[in-house]
């Protein structure tokens, strides 16, 4: 049974894992890029991040399309220089698109998801593999709210991403999912 009736029971968590994933190899592909070069852990990726763009593409069977979801102000991002990190959601932070029909489709977030990243031989790129999590998410179609809040269930799956950090501003992207942070 699908705790969120119309909705594949990951398509609109989608964002969450993406965006966490993405944050992980941002940060990790910019560590292992300057590392190689410097001999050592780079201070660019490490430290604490907000999420002030995001931009992903996500399925929503509710819905019958694939929906553009953009928000996640108060998303806060730590990487640690030991290839650990987190993506804090803290007590809620908001996704939002817009269905065909007009209506507004909403994700609620709270709680942190753990993860582990590394740069790539290639360099340029971060890997990141998920640890933990205490991420409970809730879907809502315009004023409907669709099952009962869903703890996140990570895949054990490592993706890869794209990362450019410059002093205080981090990008991560990976040609579905596009998120700029910016150093707190």
């Amino acid at each position: 049974m699908q705790p969120h009736p119309g909705v594949t029971p990951r398509s609109y968590r989608v964002p969450i894992v993406v965006l966490s994933a993405l944050l992980f190899v941002l940060v990790g592909g910019i560590v292992v890029v300057l590392s190689a070069r410097a001999g050592g852990r780079a201070p660019c990726p490490v430290g604490e991040w907000t999420v002030e763009s995001y931009r992903d593409a996500v399925p929503v069977d509710a819905i019958g399309q694939t929906l553009t979801f953009t928000g996640g102000a108060g998303t806060i991002l730590r990487l640690r220089g030991d290839g650990t990190g987190e993506t804090d959601y803290g007590a809620g932070v908001t996704f939002t698109a817009a269905a065909p029909d007009g209506r507004t489709v909403k994700i609620e977030v709270s709680g942190p998801a753990r993860f582990r990243y590394e740069l790539t031989a290639a360099g340029g790129d971060i890997s990141v593999t998920p640890v933990s999590n205490d991420t409970t998410s809730q879907l809502f179609i315009g004023a409907t709210r669709l099952g009962a809040p869903a703890k996140y269930s990570d895949s054990a799956k490592t993706r890869s991403y794209r990362l450019v950090c410059r002093q205080d501003s981090l990008t991560q992207d990976d040609d579905q999912l596009a998120v700029g942070y910016r150093r707190r």
